[in-house]
């Protein structure tokens, strides 16, 4: 008898105990009960491995094979999937190798797997088919069974048995009882193959939980972990899975350091069916925090009910420290960019606004600081002090710049529309809402609401405001869904607000959401150094719209306006120059101080200069109020500054660009 050997660099003998109950000792043809026992054992072995290994004992042991082959179809190739001997007992191939390369016999094997035909040899050699096989010839081959597992006309594999010694081995009630038992054989290793393909993608994917570099966790419905893996559990500070499982009781409480932040993750959740990159701050073990990006979807039962959420995190602490060191050298950049264009390129003016007073220049100050803040912001100043103009540089000048500045009278809307002016409405609110309508927070999100007029509003509709500027949103007229805005407030007032307060007609919680960043504007007559500089502004810009050049202002005229109280502030101002540009005449609207310039005394007065031109005028101006300043002050420098409230050093250096000296 030929003796088998092990080819252990491609397989894995695997010897396995003999499943069925027939002995050894002698071959028998298998009666009914072997046949049902046998099919029994087949059906029940899920294992892919173990189920190869029983099927070569069977083909041994009950069709009386000396050697047995299970060749089985994959991707379109026959592989040698295990094989056994009556001596050596049976062996799964791993990894399983093409046919061709056994010492089979190929004929045969192309044959069936050609026709699905089952071939029965008694005296192989002799047969006229397959005799010049070179397997056949070389072995002398008897008895040969070929027999195809097939299920739904599709061939699984193929059986080979061969037996060198005895002729007529393969009886045919063996034949039959391998025909009966092939449609179980194929079953059971279709099912094996997809048990083996489970078992192998559970494995993958277990070891992808485990080794994974982000978190991943299954959270109830009720906020319970249900499972994490151990890069989530190490995230925040746990030495294991089961450390925070058994830890963490609710994630809500124990995780979320912000319980809105909760909050705001189930909304999204649940209005989306998923989040993505949702930024949250995590407490860890040791109740330090960690921030963390999430990614999380609902999954529901057949009910529609939802059973957990899954989901991932990435630890983000290290991004967002350098986010914020960004954002902070950005603001520190802005200031600076801010205060270059201010102090260097344009001393005298910032934005739209014209001054380069001292009280100004500390009013472009909370201007820039203001800019670097989202805080509320209230501007105090009278009647046509620049209040708007302020408010717009803020905004410029801010990270909201990009969006709306939405401006709002609060003095000029009726009580009745004051809820659908501001929240919106809903098509059908009421009669006339054939659409929906955003209101000024809508119009003004992710920007700035500028409130002018803010002493106007009754304490009714401060309640209406204040709810917003609490963080609780807003409910649109007609509506049923929160709204919640990201808007800057920036509001504007003549009046005294805690004055207000303490009369009842301000709510002192709505003051002090507002009231957080304060800049009152100097009226015009206490800062008049910068009128010269307002009326040039004014004189160009007025001009432009002129067919022919506007008339320069005669020193007269300048005097008589830097004398003025100016009660209307720049708006008076601007409303001055705008007449004088377009009737040649300066008139205050019948206050006292009141002059006409006509076209001849113009020419007199820039004859009388040399013909200068208007900025030389404008000099010269400039010249008699800094000459009068000092002659009022007897010529005592420090004082004839501090009357100009200007600091000492540019009022040296003006007197010096001027060529004012004590014997002028």
């Amino acid at each position: 008898m030929r003796q088998l050997t092990k080819r252990t660099e491609t397989r894995n003998p695997i010897h396995t105990v003999d499943p069925l109950p027939w002995p050894r000792e002698k071959i028998k043809d298998p009666d009914l009960t072997t046949m049902i026992k046998t099919s029994q054992a087949i059906s029940s072995e899920i294992d892919f491995d173990k189920l190869l290994s029983m099927l070569i004992t069977i083909m041994i042991e009950n069709a009386g094979a000396q050697s047995a082959y299970l060749i089985l179809n994959s991707d379109g190739k026959l592989m040698v999937e295990a094989h056994g001997t009556a001596e050596q007992g049976s062996f799964v191939v791993r990894p399983p190798i093409p046919f061709e390369k056994e010492n089979l016999s190929k004929a045969i094997i192309t044959h069936v797997a050609k026709t699905h035909e089952v071939i029965v040899l008694d005296e192989a050699f002799k047969d006229a088919r397959f005799c010049n096989d070179a397997h056949i010839q070389s072995r002398r081959s008897k008895s040969v069974l070929c027999v195809p597992i097939l299920h739904k006309a599709k061939m699984v594999g193929i059986c080979y048995m061969e037996n060198d010694l005895t002729a007529g081995v393969f009886t045919s009630l063996r034949l039959e009882m391998l025909k009966i038992i092939s449609s179980q054989i194929a079953i059971s290793i279709e099912n094996a193959r997809l048990f083996d393909q489970i078992k192998k993608a559970e494995t993958k994917y277990r070891e992808i939980f485990e080794n994974a570099v982000e978190g991943i966790f299954q959270v109830s419905r009720e906020g319970k972990i249900l499972s994490v893996n151990t890069s989530f559990a190490r995230t925040l500070g746990y030495q294991s899975r089961e450390d925070m499982t058994k830890s963490v009781e609710s994630v809500e409480r124990d995780l979320y350091v912000e319980a809105t932040q909760r909050k705001e993750f189930s909304r999204l959740l649940f209005e989306n069916n998923a989040v993505n990159g949702f930024e949250v701050e995590f407490y860890r073990k040791d109740h330090s925090r960690v921030w963390v990006s999430m990614h999380a979807r609902p999954i529901y039962d057949e009910t529609g009910k939802l059973k957990y959420v899954e989901g991932i995190i990435t630890d983000i602490t290290e991004q967002r420290r350098a986010r914020e060191a960004l954002r902070k050298s950005e603001k520190h950049l802005r200031q600076e960019n801010i205060l270059l264009r201010s102090n260097i390129k344009d001393r005298y003016k910032f934005s739209n606004i014209i001054g380069k007073s001292p009280a100004m220049q500390a009013v472009y100050e909370l201007i820039i600081n203001a800019s670097t803040s989202d805080a509320n912001v209230v501007i105090y100043g009278d009647s046509g002090t620049g209040k708007e103009l302020v408010a717009r540089a803020i905004h410029d000048n801010s990270r909201r710049s990009i969006n709306n500045f939405t401006p709002v009278n609060c003095g000029a809307i009726p009580e009745n529309l004051f809820e659908s002016e501001f929240f919106g409405y809903k098509k059908g609110a009421f009669t006339g809402a054939v659409r929906d309508k955003g209101g000024f927070f809508s119009q003004a999100d992710g920007g700035t609401l500028f409130l002018d007029e803010l002493g106007e509003l009754d304490l009714n509709n401060q309640v209406k405001l204040l709810r917003v500027l609490e963080g609780g949103g807003y409910m649109p007229v007609g509506g049923s869904e929160l709204e919640q805005p990201d808007v800057r407030i920036i509001a504007a007032t003549n009046r005294n607000l805690q004055e207000l307060v303490k009369k009842r007609l301000m709510r002192e919680d709505f003051f002090y959401r507002i009231h957080i960043i304060p800049i009152s504007l100097p009226p015009l007559r206490e800062r008049k150094e910068d009128i010269p500089l307002l009326i040039e502004h004014f004189m160009k810009e007025y001009g432009r719209n002129e067919k022919d050049s506007p008339l320069p202002l005669p020193l007269k005229a300048q005097a008589s306006m830097y004398n003025h109280h100016w009660p209307g502030n720049i708006r008076e101002l601007q409303n001055t120059i705008h007449r004088y540009i377009t009737l040649h005449k300066l008139d205050f609207m019948g206050t006292s101080s009141q002059t006409e310039a006509q076209p001849d005394d113009l020419a007199e007065t820039v004859m009388g200069n040399g013909g200068v031109d208007y900025k030389n005028l404008l000099e010269k101006f400039e010249k008699n109020v800094f000459l009068k300043a000092l002659e009022q002050n007897q010529w005592h420098r420090e004082k004839a500054a501090l009357s100009l409230g200007l600091p000492r050093r540019t009022f040296f250096r003006k007197l010096a660009k001027l060529g004012l000296t004590k014997s002028a």
